[in-house]
């Protein structure tokens, strides 16, 4: 099953700021979908904070620490199992125990 989370990061930014959190995402969350492109089309936040985009959201911290950790937090909170009446919520399968024959 593939990854409900996706991490893009700007190779730029990556060689000014966030080469850390990449490699500490990559290596505390295997499972995480992470790519790294030649340009994401943000060049003013590129060379000023370490950033990277998630899920089609823009994510900045003020340093490599602050970008990890808003990072984590949201992945946190997307892994979560869904809750009832909520889309992508899925029962769980009850299975009968075996009934024990005198």
């Amino acid at each position: 099953m593939p990854s409900p989370i996706q991490v893009v990061f700007c190779k730029k930014n990556l060689e000014l700021h966030s080469q850390s959190v990449y490699e500490a995402i990559a290596r505390d969350y295997p499972h995480v979908d992470l790519e790294i492109k030649d340009c994401v089309d943000h060049c003013g936040t590129c060379t000023d904070v370490p950033f990277a985009i998630r899920n089609n959201g823009l994510i900045g911290g003020r340093d490599a620490r602050d970008l990890y950790r808003k990072l984590v937090r949201g992945m946190q909170f997307l892994e979560r199992p869904k809750l009832p009446g909520t889309a992508g919520y899925e029962e769980p399968v009850k299975t009968e125990a075996p009934t024990k024959q005198a």
